[in-house]
């Protein structure tokens, strides 16, 4: 029920809807939430279940050039509407700020009563019929000391990547920190950094937290600028949540010059809806968000099994060869396929990358010896990128193209390497390459370098299109209408969002068998678990044993468990010019081949972060993680060279009622052994650099 309640006069609705503000405060309820505006500070702050969550909130924007906000503004409106929309019912709130010379701000909250979020976005409005031009909005910008955890030093913040390009991670940090004494003296100063789309906010022992971050991304790229508290490590002091960033992170940086994110023009300019949460879990936070995305923007359905394979790249790397990988198709067939519980559902992927030393005809054989050998052909290709950086050569397909009509400019040079994704030019060698590969059979495609096509650019072909993203939809939405349905699609070199154009992302870069890589990888998971909320699947990039210990092996291979994807990427050729060794190639079918592992990868699901707040190993990664499933509990501890040790894991903070554990069916499964389960611990040695996973039945 929404209640509203003045403070000091009342309001005097008009027949539209709207109300002419004379109160000092107005309140607005729905439910748990509550919004108050303040009409001497021209602020608003959202309360839930009666506490404070932000307060002092107002817009920022750019009007043109011009930076404004609207506490400049002194004429205010209400409006409020009952709407329904993909994200549910809803109650819309706005509040419409008017003056003149400006363009009218409508600042709106979207207040589910019975949820832990509410949704926000502030448009620019044209007067009588002007069109405005901004490439920056922030919906929410607060200065404001705001508390909504418990003062200890275990609060934290994320940060998150915009893409996975470059060994990138995500970071977990303290809300303040001490700064370097030679440098400044001892003293407490607030940590202050940027988070693509989204960010949580949290408290490492109750793992209450805010979550708040971008749910549409159609048009802008959006962040999160958060600033600590000194001293206490209480609160945060700072917080931009906005659309229209560009940063040398988004790879909009080049030789210096960072190019300005594009500038959105019309009688109305939003910006992406951004979601305000307060959760008892951060974790159900981070997945409540990637649903409501989802909600917007529906995943790419797949309704098949989980995924299984193998890729060229990880072993062979730029040695692809024919008869090399038509070994491998047979070498698979032979030794993993139907080995072990491996793609037990019967659905294998065998995939060419770098393929540039095969011809059109031996790619078509290729793709024929796997469907013989009842596998799934699948290959590698970047829509966005052209490596030879003549801008004279024809674009394949004899369409009347050249690569010159394709490329964009930053700053006024031409990028080589790079191209349009709206240009008739790329739309047609989509065409070529799309068909080329429909012709040989293959059902998946590797897309990388897939965030070369979201960087901004001085204009686009398509004059419609005016910022990277928009680019970057249009681009990817025509590719996905060209493969149609029955081809997979795997990100690799990506993005975060938009998500809706393939069934997997890689969570992180080029991943090899070492702990390094593997830690790395983790990272990714450690707070990108929430992924697969909206797509069908976290890839940890191809797995390679090669020469590692047996420890990297075993984490390594754990790492498809804990994301319910496995492609595996050893050499496995045995004939042409690049064998395999006959080490790394034994390895790759035994460790691919236990059946309690591949019985977890086939659940196709992201186990969960046990905290966040205890990092471990060189890339800052959460060692501990957990999945319910019907049956049983899933449990995968890994040890990022850190030595021996052992460990007594309260099974309680997972959730789990130890009593009701069947021990005499679990196991750990890459041992077999049964677990040992002592007054509620789960209890037994952690071996440097090596993973374990648990099984734990239900009784």
């Amino acid at each position: 029920m929404i209640n509203f309640k003045s403070i000091a006069l009342t309001l005097i609705a008009t027949a539209m809807g709207f109300a002419t503000l004379h109160a000092a405060t107005t309140d607005l309820t729905a439910g748990r939430w509550g919004i108050s505006y303040d009409n001497s500070t021209r602020m608003v702050s959202l309360t839930k279940d009666g506490s404070a969550v932000l307060s002092d909130v107002y817009v920022k924007f750019k009007s043109g050039s011009v930076p404004m906000d609207t506490k400049q503004y002194t004429d205010v409106q209400f409006r409020d509407e009952t709407i329904s929309d993909p994200t549910g019912c809803q109650r819309k709130y706005t509040i419409v700020y008017s003056a003149e010379g400006r363009p009218t701000v409508e600042q709106s909250f979207y207040l589910f009563p019975d949820l832990d979020y509410v949704l926000t976005e502030a448009t620019l409005v044209g007067q009588a019929g002007e069109k405005v031009a901004s490439n920056y909005i922030c919906p929410v910008f607060t200065e404001a000391q705001n508390l909504f955890l418990p003062q200890d030093p275990y609060n934290r913040f994320i940060t998150v990547p915009f893409d996975n390009d470059g060994f990138v991670t995500y970071g977990c940090f303290s809300l303040s920190k001490v700064s370097n004494a030679a440098v400044t003296g001892v003293r407490s100063v607030a940590n202050d950094s940027i988070s693509f789309e989204v960010t949580a906010i949290f408290n490492g022992k109750t793992q209450k937290g805010m979550v708040v971050g971008s749910v549409e991304h159609d048009t802008w790229k959006s962040a999160v600028r958060i600033t600590g508290s000194p001293f206490t490590q209480s609160h945060i002091s700072r917080l931009e949540v906005f659309s229209g960033v560009t940063h040398a992170a988004t790879r909009d940086e080049y030789d210096g010059y960072l190019q300005p994110h594009g500038t959105v023009r019309g009688e109305r300019v939003k910006s992406a809806r951004m979601m305000v949460g307060l959760f008892d879990d951060w974790r159900t936070g981070l997945e409540t968000y990637g649903d409501v995305n989802a909600q917007i923007a529906p995943k790419r359905p797949y309704n098949g099994p989980a995924i299984y394979g193998w890729n060229s790249w990880g072993g062979m790397s730029t040695n692809c060869n024919f008869q090399g990988v038509m070994s491998v198709s047979n070498f698979i067939k032979e030794n993993i396929q139907d080995k072990g519980h491996f793609a037990k559902d019967g659905v294998i992927y065998v995939g060419l990358d770098s393929w540039d030393n095969m011809t059109w005809d031996q790619r078509k054989q290729f793709a024929k010896r796997c469907i013989e050998n009842g596998q799934v052909p699948g290959i590698y290709w970047t829509p966005w990128s052209d490596w030879n950086g003549s801008n004279s050569r024809e674009v394949e397909g004899n369409n009347g193209y050249i690569y010159g009509q394709a490329r964009v400019k930053v700053n006024g040079k031409e990028k080589t390497g790079r191209v349009d994704p709206t240009a008739p030019a790329t739309l047609s060698r989509i065409n070529y390459y799309i068909d080329k590969f429909k012709e040989c059979g293959f059902k998946y495609i590797k897309l990388d370098f897939i965030n070369e096509g979201i960087k901004e650019a001085d204009s686009f072909y398509n004059k419609d299109i005016t910022t990277g993203v928009q680019a970057y939809n249009y681009g990817m939405n025509y590719l996905r209408e060209r493969c149609g349905d029955d081809i997979i699609l795997d990100l690799s070199i990506s993005p975060l969002f938009p998500a809706q154009y393939a069934e997997a992302r890689r969570i992180s870069c080029d991943a090899w068998g070492e702990m390094w890589h593997t830690s790395y990888m983790m990272n990714s998971l450690s707070f990108g678990w929430w992924l697969n909320r909206v797509y069908c699947y976290n890839d940890p990039d191809h797995l390679v044993m090669g020469d590692r210990s047996e420890a990297e092996n075993i984490s390594r291979m754990t790492t498809a468990a804990v994301t319910g994807y496995c492609i595996l990427g050893d050499n496995l050729s045995t004939e042409g010019s690049y064998t395999g060794t006959p080490i790394s190639q034994q390895k790759a079918v035994r460790y691919s081949t236990n059946e309690r592992v591949n019985d977890i990868i086939a659940l196709g699901k992201s186990f969960r972060p046990a905290y966040g707040h205890i990092l471990s190993g060189a890339n800052k990664s959460v060692d501990l993680f957990y999945l319910e499933v019907e049956d049983s509990y899933l449990i995968a501890h890994f040890n990022y060279s850190e030595g021996d040790k052992n460990v007594e894991l309260d099974l309680s903070t997972l959730g789990i009622d130890a009593s009701k554990i069947d021990i005499d069916r679990s196991f750990e499964c890459w041992t077999n052994q049964t677990p040992v389960i002592n007054d509620g611990k789960l209890v037994y040695k952690s071996l440097n650099d090596r993973a374990r996973l648990f099984r734990l039945y239900k009784k």
